[in-house]
């Protein structure tokens, strides 16, 4: 039951993200994010990135080469792009048992904590793209609340400084930004100078 709902939230998160990548204008990819390494063409660069690696992860052919941020895609088909992905890690996954072991990009784990992974990222930079296009920021269907059950455990010390920023603290916020001030992201950073700042998780 615990992998169905994961599983459930993942493609909710990527569903949501979907619909903020359609919702996002040409006129928007050079706004900041609060991702401060990322501007809004490069955070969905990175958002493609991310669901190829998801892909590979349920599919069994993850590529450690496969880049951080895809620069390959023209501006008026990132949507799209996106889109394509989502539909086809629903159809991966779905052949998947929570208990199975996969390959992902962090190393070997059960799909269902590679779920948790790829949720909680998806989430985060979702409520990123959110924020620096001036869309609803909180994910649906309280995925952020169950990500935030287990979040902290997932992020590892050693990479605190590395892939992650130290945690932000904030006062009384939606569950979805609590997520990203778990992983160092906040809003301030939309008017940091790009490449300070926050880092983002791979």
């Amino acid at each position: 039951m615990a992998f169905t709902q994961q599983r459930r939230d993942y493609f909710d998160a990527l569903d949501w993200v979907t619909a903020l990548t359609t919702a996002t204008h040409v006129r928007q990819l050079d706004a900041r994010t609060p991702c401060a390494d990322f501007d809004v063409r490069s955070l969905l660069g990175h958002l493609i990135g991310t669901a190829h690696r998801g892909l590979a992860t349920a599919a069994a052919h993850l590529d450690p080469g496969h880049p951080h941020v895809i620069t390959n895609v023209p501006d008026d088909e990132l949507a799209s792009t996106y889109a394509t992905l989502a539909a086809s890690i629903r159809e991966a996954w779905s052949r998947l048992a929570g208990t199975e072991s996969v390959t992902a990009p962090w190393g070997s784990c059960t799909a269902l904590e590679a779920a948790r992974g790829f949720t909680v990222e998806t989430v985060t930079h979702g409520w990123d793209l959110a924020i620096a296009t001036g869309q609803p920021s909180d994910a649906p269907n309280g995925i952020a609340g169950r990500c935030l059950a287990f979040a902290a455990a997932i992020i590892p010390d050693r990479l605190r400084g590395v892939m992650y920023d130290v945690p932000v603290a904030g006062g009384v916020i939606s569950e979805t930004e609590q997520l990203a001030h778990l992983l160092g992201h906040k809003r301030d950073a939309l008017t940091s100078v790009p490449g300070q700042g926050q880092r983002s998780p791979s």
